[in-house]
């Protein structure tokens, strides 16, 4: 027992010589760490306050706005090494003079944004509760008043008579990149809604930004076009998931890395579109996991709901396209049946947390076909939710399909005036609460060169007939994913495809009167319109990331 007690003796005894060394170090070599005189400094010592932003971990994030009258948002919230071991309060404002001094020691150039141009809701107070690390985040607002295109810095440093500033000084430093607008010179097509989709993993959605329309008249040679008009009014891009979390049994936005690039730099590739009045929004589909919408819980419904707001508004994009396909219903072990419920709820939670964004819905097999029956549905009328819904069969393997909804096409009149059937393999019923005139009955995919259903052309010249016998109750077009000019099977067909759905499509297409020319507006080769030369090369618009 003496030799035990002797072993802790000498451990003490160590300890205490280990302290005094350590003190005649700091005496030695004296490192200033005064932080400001503290109130209370026994409890609160070694306690210390860095402020961030929800979108980044470290003391620097960037946003975006445009030259003019734009404004944009970030939340901010103020985080502690440790728990508080009182009520703390801490202001935030912005200090123009830290520009000068972060260009000076890292070397940069940023201009300095106007402190007047910066907003701080609630007076930039910020409040942290005795045994709490993080505050409640708080809204930063930047304004575009009065500043031209370029790159700003935005130090908004953090001050407290409670508590200390971190080591990185308790300033978070914003990045504010103002930009022109692009408008173009061209206007975006007023007549028809033309929807696009943009596979992100093989494009840049800037491929959905070049097309240009020339109505040319082919009576008079020589004479100016009668108009020349910019497509895609809504840009859907993909892909996008949704996933299934095994640990938290949670429903999962999934964007991949392609998705992911692109958002990050949205103003190269999402903010161009949208400067020309184009919807830019995310199309959401299955990702093979056995859960879908078709079989959420409620709490997986407003789980998921919330991060796709959360995602609209972080990237500012303008609304979601729900095309349920791929999901993997009953082939996934332990992933619960279909029901006839849980899509409608999505929906309509969609519409009720997002009432100002883009909510469209593309109608496909088994996920959609009862929602016509409000019985099936709960009592949701899926379609009083929705901006608009269009025809989800825009596959390679078929000809282009015409649904008929509202049983509006006459077979035997169809034949009779030159409609070739079958073009109507896909039997649909109304959504309930969804206008005809919000509902797009057909979507041309990009066929091959060699394909059957390119070369024998039965489906897009029974959308001649079907229109000239006023069948149509809209101006929607829609168009499979975009492709650019791609050596091989599909050269050429990245403006054909679309020169001919607008040859039978529009009115007086057929008549020899006038005929519909498909160019482009400019290209990553640096080629501009011009109706004689202008085309895509090969693989313009591939994602270069």
């Amino acid at each position: 027992m003496k030799r035990n007690y002797d072993m802790k003796r000498g451990i003490l005894a160590f300890l205490m010589v280990l302290g005094m060394l350590g003190l005649a170090a700091c005496d030695a070599d004296s490192i200033d760490t005064t932080r400001g005189e503290l109130p209370d400094k026994e409890p609160l010592e070694n306690t210390y306050v860095s402020v961030r932003s929800q979108f980044s971990p470290v003391e620097r994030s960037v946003v975006y706005l445009m030259e003019g009258t734009g404004t944009t948002s970030d939340p901010m919230y103020c985080r502690l090494n440790r728990p508080a071991e009182k009520n703390l309060n801490i202001q935030t404002a912005p200090d123009e003079s830290q520009v000068e001094i972060y260009n000076t020691k890292y070397g940069t150039d940023f201009l300095t944004m106007p402190a007047a141009n910066i907003q701080i809701a609630d007076d930039g107070q910020i409040s942290i509760a005795a045994g709490e690390r993080i505050s409640e985040k708080i809204k930063v607002t930047f304004k575009a008043d009065g500043l031209e295109a370029g790159k700003y810095l935005a130090p908004i440093v953090v001050s407290s008579d409670d508590v200390a500033m971190s080591d990185d000084g308790g300033i978070l430093y914003y990045v504010v990149k103002v930009r022109k607008p692009e408008v173009g010179d061209y206007e975006l097509d007023p007549v028809n809604t033309t929807v696009f989709y943009v596979n992100t993993s093989e494009y840049s959605p800037l491929l959905a930004d070049v097309w240009v329309i020339a109505k040319e008249d082919l009576m008079n040679y020589g004479v100016p076009n009668v108009w020349e008009r910019t497509y895609g009014n809504i840009v859907n891009l993909r892909v996008v998931q949704i996933g299934y979390d095994e640990a938290t049994e949670r429903a999962m936005l999934v964007l991949n890395s392609d998705i992911r690039y692109v958002l990050e730099h949205a103003d190269l590739h999402i903010r161009p579109l949208q400067d020309k009045g184009r919807k830019v929004c995310l199309s959401i589909e299955g990702g093979n996991t056995g859960l879908g919408f078709c079989n959420l819980s409620d709490a997986q419904i407003a789980d998921f709901v919330a991060q796709v707001k959360a995602c609209l508004e972080t990237y500012d994009l303008d609304g979601v396209n729900l095309f349920d396909r791929n999901a993997g219903y009953g082939d996934v072990e332990g992933m619960p049946a279909m029901n006839t419920t849980s899509y409608p709820k999505l929906i309509k939670a969609l519409r009720e947390a997002m009432p100002d964004k883009l909510l469209t819905l593309s109608d496909y097999e088994e996920p959609t076909e009862y929602f016509w029956d409000t019985e099936a549905t709960g009592g949701i009328e899926v379609g009083k939710y929705l901006d608009y819904a269009w025809s989800g069969y825009m596959s390679e393997d078929e000809d282009v399909q015409i649904l008929d909804p509202w049983g509006r096409i006459d077979q035997s009149e169809g034949e009779m005036n030159g409609m070739m059937f079958p073009v109507n393999n896909h039997l649909r019923k109304p959504i309930a609460g969804l206008e005809q005139s919000q509902y797009g009955a057909f979507a041309v995919p990009f066929y091959s060169a060699t394909s059957s259903f390119n070369l024998n052309m039965i489906g897009l010249m029974n959308l001649w007939v079907w229109r000239m016998l006023g069948w149509s109750s809209n101006n929607i077009l829609m168009f499979g994913d975009l492709i650019t000019n791609i050596q091989g099977e599909y050269e050429g067909q990245w403006n054909n495809i679309i020169s001919t759905t607008l040859m039978v499509y529009e009115p007086d297409g057929m008549d020899g009167m006038y005929g519909y020319g498909v160019y482009i507006s400019h290209n990553s080769n640096g080629n501009v319109f011009d109706p004689n030369t202008a085309t895509l090369y090969y693989g313009d618009y591939a994602k270069d990331w």
